[in-house]
């Protein structure tokens, strides 16, 4: 059983709601507030905020529908569920519909309460406010509690993911690869590419009030994108590599072999580029990717003599020339990120120095 940071505030802002609705608001229970911070807990402070006004707006919303509900048709259970079908298809209209439920729930608590002594409006206000006070502390408690840092994650993931098809490549390059096992594994990989994703997408949504640290964290996350791209083209890579296993055996050694060293220079070089990320290699490195020209045209030249012999003896050996031209393209696609990577990387490591030195400058003076 694991209770992260996450967890902990849920239950903070629960605790918290309640305890301000009952000094709040006279007579409250506080039910409502706890429900609403229940339903308001998000996983980044721009979310937050997000959900917040979205709340704020449906629950006004459920309460006036739920007052003149009750004015006009009264609160027979009947009419309860009317006013909600009115309530979600207004909300559904408003491009409300992920606040349905809370707003719904606000709406029955008003019309179920409302007797023939209960004056409908108090009803309704007290209600909303009880429940905006859970989503208000929620979103505070989200604020200011461990507000949520995915840098991190992020980059211990996108690292474990890269290690891991890397270790694949190089198993695939000299045959010692189980098929099945690397099958269930591109699977993996490109599943935990969804979910380095959506981590990626909770940094690039993240609010910082601070201009100098929201302008440093967008340069960052143009970064943190290519470096998902080209483990994305290393994927890639793989998969073809997989699915064109037969095609590859069939080269000749000495083409293997070059295929070899080059990929081993461009892993080796991505491996590098990550290390350079988190400060462990100089910004100016990783230099060794570039092949010269008479090299690049022979290196090339290789693949469409190959495709070629084995387009004319596909009879043969039962498959095309494609499979060639496929792993070429899978290769250069792979080198082509990797370049736009490293020099990302080492525009942002020299572009953050300055910064960090004089953040330290400061804090000494």
């Amino acid at each position: 059983m694991k209770i992260g940071a996450r967890v902990l505030k849920t239950g903070l802002a629960i605790t918290l709601s309640v305890m301000a609705s009952m000094f709040i608001i006279p007579g409250s229970d506080g039910m409502l507030a706890g429900i609403g911070a229940a339903y308001s807990t998000q996983p980044s402070v721009r979310k937050s905020v997000e959900v917040f006004i979205s709340r704020v707006i449906s629950n006004i919303i459920g309460g006036l529908i739920a007052v003149i509900m009750v004015q006009a048709i009264g609160n027979h259970p009947l009419a309860v569920g009317i006013t909600a079908i009115l309530t979600i298809a207004i909300l559904n209209a408003l491009k409300l519909g992920e606040f349905i439920g809370l707003a719904v729930v606000t709406l029955i608590v008003i019309m179920l309460g409302s007797g023939e002594n209960f004056n409908h409006h108090t009803a309704a206000v007290m209600r909303v406010s009880e429940t905006l006070i859970g989503v208000t502390i929620t979103f505070l408690v989200n604020l200011i509690v461990y507000p949520p840092k995915y840098d991190g994650k992020f980059f211990q993931t996108l690292e474990f993911i890269t290690s891991e098809t890397l270790m694949w490549i190089r198993a695939s390059l000299r045959k010692n690869a189980e098929y099945s096992v690397m099958h269930r594994d591109i699977k993996w990989a490109r599943s935990q590419m969804r979910k380095l994703i959506e981590l990626f997408d909770l940094i690039k949504g993240e609010m910082f009030f601070n201009r100098k640290k929201r302008y440093y964290i967008m340069r960052k996350s143009v970064v943190y994108k290519h470096m998902c791209r080209t483990t994305e083209a290393a994927i890639k890579l793989l998969r073809v590599l997989h699915e064109n296993e037969s095609v590859y055996m069939a080269f000749p050694d000495e083409m293997r072999v070059t295929i070899r060293e080059r990929l081993e220079t461009l892993m080796s070089a991505h491996e590098q580029i990550l290390m350079k990320f988190n400060g462990k290699v100089p910004p100016r490195e990783v230099n060794f990717m570039t092949m010269n020209l008479q090299h690049r045209e022979e290196y090339m030249q290789c693949f469409f003599n190959q495709a070629r012999i084995q387009e004319n003896e596909k009879e043969m050996h039962h498959f095309e020339g494609n499979g060639v031209i496929h792993i070429m393209s899978a290769i250069y696609h792979y080198e082509e990120e990797l370049t736009n990577l490293n020099r990302l990387v080492r525009s942002f490591k020299l572009r953050s120095q300055p910064e960090k030195a004089t953040l330290v400058a400061r804090e000494i003076h």
